[in-house]
């Protein structure tokens, strides 16, 4: 048997409360700001004098004025999150519109500066490695107050990372990566890592796990708001509708002319998930700001009179990517049938028979491996295992990227905003290198359809897309794919569902392709959990999941990774790159490896890069600029459409 502290850092155990995964998985951006680049990395406090605040000349967003005290800012958001009383960074399922709310009530240990390649202190003062990068100590800041009273200290920290850990989807992503976090005294913790991570302290401001919450809000059955340290406190939540926030008069912060902040009384929140209806809110003065990141309507706001607006089309990190993801296995996650998420159909797993030091049966791990095969059926829209799956042919997934014009897309469906992609990063990425993605081929793609027909003897090829319902941009999305793919003797069928559905059938694995949007950040890192796979047959002390009986070389995808991607280059790339020195050729040549293996691969159909645009009426000031604990040291706004609040204020 092997005890679970002697289990190598490949394998993720799960205990029996972890296994069941949460119906509210329901943000594609999930854990990060949604987005990724610009390598090399410096301890907080090691900027130049460009991050400062203070910006000379008219500058869209950001006054120099004395600002106006008090007030309430209403916000017009995307979406909003399924229940509030988990709303924290170690229960909660952030997305953009997630992270604008979760700045108002929290604070993270840091933030990531102005030109995307430092973090900053924040609720952390520094961040300090071993000499392998397996350890990172964290010195905490003194004399912060929850708005319940209670101080900030490390007891906070290790309390917000158990809860972390023990949640069944934040748990999942991290814990690959953290292996614990543990109290050195009152305001020092140690992040004792799985893996050598050269930029860990990027996700400790990047992360949804780097805002603090009182661990009081984090028990089972809490039915209160949430606590915090932010600028703001919850006044009213009518989840779906509107949240309401009020001044926290005890914030910590003050600015760079020694004011205390924030500057509002107040800031709501309106959920509008119709992006159309979203711009007329703002042009009507319903609402003084707006969240935007479709294309279309990005263009439409830069045409309404008397509204200024901000894209982050330069700014310093990757853009989140609008791809298709593709079920690279054609089965349903094969990590959740080996840790035994799938028993009740009648597949154990072979995790159980490991926790209890038995040989997993052959069986058993061929049904881990092969038991659920299948593909969603066009009649009923259901999984099937008695259907052989299409798009788990890696010829099948290129004929489709050569089918699929993505100049046309990103000019006539998406607006024209952005910029067609690739790959996860964009051209002036420190790590993009010509990853010589399919160029659009319909001929091509034709034959390599008829190729595949006449080895499978078969008549027709096709498979289901899951959109969302109800969004007629996603409809009129759908109609160009099918029509590119009919061209080249593909048939796809939608399955439309609200969001929520489709996040979850794409976790377990119930889908053929789904449109996504994913990836990105300050850094490649963010994205290790998300390609992380496993080797399969290699026992758990050599880091596999102990699974011989299944075909030698097989690699299965960790609990995350949703397009089920097993590829050993990939994993062996992003361990390097994570070891490596940040800045060095060893980091960069790694990240732009994995890049260019995905266009081997094809596990997403990649379109163009995804924009986030802000928009705000004449009375808002200040809107478009944050700073660090300083109160001076710019930050990086907007990070991934995530805004800050505590600086901004009304007319």
């Amino acid at each position: 048997m092997f005890p679970p502290e002697e289990i190598p850092h490949k394998v993720v155990f799960l205990g029996e409360s972890r296994i069941k995964m949460s119906s509210t998985f329901d943000r594609r951006s999930f854990l990060t700001h949604s987005a990724a680049t610009i390598g090399g990395v410096a301890m907080a406090g090691s900027v130049v004098d460009g991050l400062l605040a203070t910006v000379a000349g008219a500058t869209t967003g950001i006054s120099n004025a004395k600002p106006k005290l008090g007030g309430t800012l209403t916000v017009g958001l995307i979406s909003d999150v399924p229940n509030y009383h988990v709303f924290n960074g170690s229960q909660g399922k952030m997305d953009a519109s997630g992270f604008c709310v979760a700045n108002a009530l929290y604070d993270p240990l840091f933030v990531m500066a102005f030109n995307g390649t430092s973090w900053l202190p924040m609720l952390a003062l520094s961040a300090t490695p071993n000499a392998n990068y397996t350890v990172w100590t964290i010195k905490l800041r003194h004399g912060v107050h929850f708005t319940n009273g209670d101080p900030f200290n490390s007891a906070i920290v290790v309390a917000n990372y158990t809860a972390a850990a023990a949640d069944p989807t934040v748990g999942l992503a991290i814990q690959p990566i953290i292996k614990s976090v543990t109290a050195i005294d009152e305001y020092t913790v140690a992040y004792n890592m799985v893996i050598p991570f050269s930029t860990y302290p990027t996700n400790l401001a990047e992360q949804q796990i780097a805002y603090m919450a009182h661990p009081s809000s984090m028990v089972a059955g809490y039915s209160g708001n949430p606590i915090g340290t932010g600028p703001f406190k919850v006044k009213s939540w009518q989840v779906g509708v509107e949240s309401q926030f009020v001044k926290n008069t005890g914030y910590w912060r003050k600015d760079s002319a020694g004011r205390k902040l924030p500057y509002l009384s107040g800031v709501n929140f309106k959920t509008i998930p119709d992006n159309p209806t979203r711009n007329s809110a703002l042009q009507s003065g319903s609402v003084d700001m707006v969240l935007q990141q479709d294309g279309s309507s990005i263009a439409a706001l830069k045409k309404m009179k008397g509204i200024k607006y901000v894209t982050d089309i330069g700014a310093p990190r990757d853009p989140s990517v609008n791809c298709l993801i593709m079920n690279t296995t054609g089965t349903m996650n094969q990590y959740f049938c080996w840790a035994g998420e799938f028993a009740t159909a009648g597949i154990p797993g072979t995790l159980p028979y490991i926790l209890k030091g038995q040989a997993a049966p052959a069986a058993v791990q061929l049904a881990d491996y092969e038991g659920t095969l299948g593909a969603v059926d066009p009649s009923s829209l259901t999984w099937n295992t008695k259907l052989k799956p299409v798009v788990s042919d890696v010829n099948i997934r290129t004929a489709c990227a050569m089918a699929i014009n993505r100049t046309t897309y990103f000019k006539d469906i998406d607006g024209g905003v952005g910029a067609v992609a690739d790959g996860v990063y964009r051209h002036d990425s420190p790590y993009y290198k010509n990853p010589n993605y399919p160029a659009y081929n319909p001929s091509k793609a034709k034959s390599l359809v008829d190729a595949y027909k006449s080895a499978n003897n078969v008549t027709s090829v096709g498979f289901v897309i899951d959109i969302v319902s109800g969004d007629s941009s996603a409809q009129k999305q759908f109609a160009f794919f099918q029509q590119q793919l009919a061209a080249v003797g593909i048939t796809v069928t939608p399955r439309p569902s609200v969001q929520s559905t489709l996040i979850n059938n794409v976790i377990y694995g119930e889908y053929d392709c789904a449109t996504w949007n994913q990836f990105g950040g300050v850094d490649p890192s963010l994205n290790y959990v998300w390609f992380l796979s496993l080797s399969a047959t290699a026992s758990p002390t050599a880091g596999g999941l102990g699974m011989s009986a299944v075909p030698a070389g097989t690699f299965i995808a960790g609990a995350v990774n949703f397009a089920h991607l097993g590829d050993p280059v990939i994993e062996s790339a992003m361990l390097a790159a994570l070891a490596a020195r940040p800045g060095s050729s060893a980091q960069k040549n790694n990240w732009a490896a994995i890049n260019s293996q995905f266009s081997k691969d094809i596990p997403y159909l990649f379109l163009d890069i995804t924009v986030t645009a802000w928009g705000a009426r004449p009375n808002v000031q200040n809107w478009a600029v944050s700073t660090a604990a300083d109160g001076r040291t710019r930050t990086l706004t907007f990070d991934g459409g995530s805004s800050r609040w505590d600086q901004t204020w009304v007319k």
